[in-house]
């Protein structure tokens, strides 16, 4: 059970545990699913395999065990260790994401707590991190699914080995495999399908060619991450994301180019359960920005790259700017203006379709971080 945010293990008779076996030692978890149901079916799901996940390198989709062979690729000396990154760099995951489900139940007032490592707001995927003290800073940041109820020594003992200078060990400890044991029969009952996570599936190709050219048709759907995979010799694949469908009317064909005299293609679909908010394109639209005492500018993009915009009062253009769409997320990776505002570079967090909040760099020439608050409009 959870009394105030601490983590009782009833001497293991009930709940989901999850034994972690390592190339140090062994430890156990017991997994919050009461206050963190979307973590847990999540790292329950990819640990025994029973949720599907997509290799990024080769674009199939898995149902084999996640984190067995894996690394603890970044260790905080005497902090935190972390674990779930399939090529040991900390920049992939299972090709989708999740947003964050905090509960104000559960803190890092305490050491020995497992949670969810991320990349920003809503950037939960499978990487994981177990703390070995305290750390108050990381509250409503990274949310928390369990707590280490036996083995501390072995995290403590991986915490203290010696890294490089980007807090990678500088010899690998090997997460070798994670077992789940459920107990009670609250802890069997605990549906992991029926969390509303992403599902991840293979979808099958039509292509038609004509010369170089290339077409292929593919059953598209609402709130779906679209990629598909190339390659010449079936051994190096390629992979394109065609961004996510937030709202309709959508494509079902992506022209491909076919330069060679054979080509294999292979298509990934990742099915949100709902909107993820970001658009595909922010031509045509009003950006609002409420800059943190630093006043707002409303920003009119056109379908040309540029745009005009109004800051305290005074009027110039837009120059240029690229917009990137992620899952929760937009970037402006750079926007320019002709007068008044420097480039800036700006993430863009989406609480909802038309709102969120902001984060990025103004350089004006030197470098200066701006956040706030934005509305999009229509």
């Amino acid at each position: 059970m959870v009394t105030g945010g601490v983590f009782q293990a009833g001497a293991q008779t009930n709940g989901i545990f999850a034994d972690f076996t390592t190339s140090m030692g062994n430890f156990t978890c017991l997994l919050d699913y009461t206050n963190s149901p979307k973590a847990v079916a999540n790292f329950v799901g990819l640990a025994t395999g029973a949720h599907r996940w997509l290799d990024l390198v080769t674009g199939e989709t898995r149902t084999n065990a996640f984190y067995d062979g894996l690394t603890f690729h970044r260790v905080l000396t005497n902090l935190a260790i972390q674990a779930g990154s399939p090529n040991g760099q900390g920049n992939d995951g299972p090709g989708y994401v999740f947003a964050d489900q905090f509960s104000s139940a559960l803190n890092f007032n305490s050491p020995w707590i497992l949670a969810m490592a991320n990349s920003g707001p809503n950037y939960n995927g499978a990487q994981f991190f177990v703390t070995v003290v305290p750390n108050t800073s990381w509250n409503n940041s990274y949310f928390i699914f369990g707590r280490v109820v036996s083995g501390t020594n072995v995290a403590a003992a991986i915490s203290r080995v010696v890294t490089d200078a980007n807090n990678k060990p500088l010899t690998n400890v090997f997460l070798q495999h994670v077992a789940i044991r459920r107990l009670g029969p609250a802890a069997q009952a605990f549906d992991i399908n029926a969390q509303s996570l992403p599902i991840v599936t293979n979808l099958p190709l039509r292509l038609t060619k004509k010369g170089t050219q290339g077409s292929l048709t593919f059953s598209n759907r609402l709130y779906s991450e679209n990629f598909y995979y190339a390659t010449t010799d079936l051994a190096s694949w390629s992979g394109t994301s065609l961004g996510f469908e937030v709202s309709a009317p959508f494509t079902n064909t992506v022209p491909v180019t076919m330069n060679s005299s054979q080509e294999f293609f292979r298509f990934a679909q990742i099915q949100y359960p709902s909107s993820t908010f970001a658009p595909k394109d922010i031509a045509g639209k009003t950006l609002t920005l409420a800059f943190n005492m630093r006043g707002t500018t409303t920003i009119v993009f056109n379908n040309s790259g540029g745009g005009t915009f109004t800051y305290v009062g005074s009027q110039g253009t837009v120059t240029s700017y690229t917009w990137y769409q992620d899952t929760y997320r937009g970037f402006l990776y750079p926007i320019q203006f002709s007068t008044l505002l420097p480039e800036m570079t700006l993430q863009l967090n989406y609480t909802n379709s038309k709102a969120g909040a902001f984060t990025g760099t103004a350089y004006q020439p030197a470098a200066v971080d701006v956040s706030g608050t934005f509305s999009v409009a229509p």
